[in-house]
């Protein structure tokens, strides 16, 4: 009974054997060389953060996925943090206030939620990320990528699908939504991909036709880039609110393309990290994994959270995804070539 115990752990939460153990540290290493070797600068912050101080960077979905405590020595709630960008944020806007921009950041750390989704189970969550911080437009989205794209590709045991999309699309129409549509459920529908329950709870909550159907054809749109831009070209004649965003999206697939090691594909009903992306969102994927092993994007709204009103950009790569898909197959070659 007590050896039992002892080799019980928390839900959520895993030991590591010498084996996958070696292979994390490895691929720790591998990952910061790759980021140093781009001029991104390598920082360090907290495991756990004033809970009033860090939720100011993060949504009310993620606030939900915070683990929080009580300091035993003053009161003060805590929060294990959950994410580690908006403890840059709150670094860049204080400490690091004074140094000249743009800032190119990367980091390597642990983060700890709460289980959301079913298919979500890890509590505990091992991250390997850039920040590029006080530049903005195409170049900067293209140079997050493209550190994206290398690293990956250094070090991934197989070839990489690059998901690029931008919230802007379905966020500039579900902004129009009326009060009486139930919000999360209808993201939860969006996240599936499921273009009839979208339709259906628009439809009782009494939206048209007309404001119903860009959004179906949006979660629609996924695939070769060329085709999908033709097909938002084209949804985007009428229903001109969507011109800007796909606008910048054709920028960053058009200067992105030429020597891009994954392969390429786009998602425009993409809904993972809605509320906290501002503009490009990319996921990326190999075979064996069953979660994306990076994700990232545009957030130009969250240093203003933290008094310092600045455009910024970068990802997080998850780095025992990875290391398990590293043990369990040797590296294949990168791919060369990816055509429209």
């Amino acid at each position: 009974m007590i050896t039992g115990l002892l080799r019980a752990t928390p839900v959520g939460v895993r030991d590591y054997t010498p084996e996958l153990a070696e292979a994390f540290y490895s691929l720790q290493g591998e990952l910061m060389a790759a980021f140093k070797s781009a001029g991104y600068s390598p920082i360090i912050t907290p495991t756990f953060e004033l809970a009033a101080v860090f939720e100011r960077g993060i949504g009310p979905d993620d606030a939900a996925r915070v683990l929080r405590f009580v300091d035993p020595q003053n009161g003060d709630v805590l929060a294990l943090r959950s994410d580690i960008t908006p403890q840059i944020a709150r670094l860049v806007s204080g400490t690091m206030r004074h140094v000249a921009l743009p800032l190119r950041l990367s980091y390597f750390g642990r983060v700890f939620r709460l289980r959301q989704h079913v298919e979500f189970q890890r509590r505990e969550v091992a991250q390997a990320g850039i920040e590029l911080i006080g530049t903005a437009g195409t170049s900067s989205d293209v140079e997050v990528l493209r550190v994206c794209d290398s690293a990956l590709a250094a070090v991934s045991p197989s070839p990489v699908v690059l998901s690029l999309g931008h919230v802007g699309l379905l966020r500039t129409l579900l902004d129009r939504l009326p009060d009486t549509v139930p919000a999360a459920a209808l993201r939860e529908r969006i996240r599936r991909k499921d273009r009839a329950g979208t339709l259906s709870i628009l439809s009782e909550a009494g939206v048209s036709d007309d404001d119903a159907a860009p959004i179906a054809a949006l979660i629609g749109m996924h695939g070769a880039p060329r085709s999908v831009l033709a097909a938002a070209a084209a949804l985007a004649e009428r229903v001109s609110l969507l011109r800007p965003a796909l606008s910048e999206l054709e920028a960053v697939v058009s200067a992105l393309m030429p020597g891009l090691a994954s392969e390429l594909i786009l998602d425009l009903g993409e809904m993972l990290g809605f509320d906290y992306y501002t503009g490009v969102v990319f996921h990326a994927y190999i075979d064996g994994a069953g979660s994306a092993v990076a994700s990232g994007g545009r957030y130009d709204t969250l240093l203003a959270r933290y008094g310092r009103d600045l455009p910024a950009a970068g990802f997080a790569v998850d780095g025992e995804v990875l290391a398990e898909a590293r043990a369990a197959r040797p590296a294949l070659s990168p791919p060369t070539h990816r055509a429209l």
